[in-house]
């Protein structure tokens, strides 16, 4: 996958404002939106500010994108292993994280495809895939999930 250029050293901390509007534009294209397409971006916004501060291991979002079929797994950079099962916290509108979740589906039904892997500058990973596709995916990675829930009770 290509990487953006910089003029800096720096690596870029995710995407930009533009580029997330443009996301939300793809999703509201796609799908016929409960959700405002700036509530879209807005919730793409905190789903990688989310993503910036999972930094102790690969975490497994098996809810995330509440009735699509599909879960997401986020990988930091060199970071693999153990990873948790989590739920989402906090103000994510729900109604943009189904949207999204609708739009993906469509987009997976029409190209055939069952995930979608992003790969992050700094070398972190998304990975969004039907559920039934969970284990290739877990194998693949070689990550080995856990319970979050159940770890945090112990």
């Amino acid at each position: 996958m290509p990487r953006a250029e910089t003029l800096t050293p720096a690596l870029p901390q995710g995407f930009s404002a533009d580029e997330l509007a443009a996301a939300a534009r793809w999703v509201t294209a796609r799908v016929r939106p409960t959700a405002s397409t700036r509530s879209i971006a807005a919730t793409l916004e905190a789903l990688q500010a989310v993503a910036h501060r999972a930094r102790r291991g690969p975490v497994c979002f098996p809810d995330l994108l509440p009735g699509s079929g599909l879960e997401a797994l986020h990988i930091p950079a060199a970071q693999p292993g153990t990873g948790q099962l989590a739920s989402l916290t906090g103000e994510i509108d729900q109604a943009a994280l189904r949207d999204i979740g609708r739009a993906l589906r469509a987009e997976f039904v029409a190209s055939g495809a069952d995930m979608l892997r992003l790969e992050a500058d700094d070398g972190a990973e998304l990975i969004v895939y039907a559920i039934e596709v969970r284990a290739i995916v877990m194998a693949a990675t070689n990550i080995q999930l856990i319970d979050g829930d159940a770890y945090a009770q112990d």
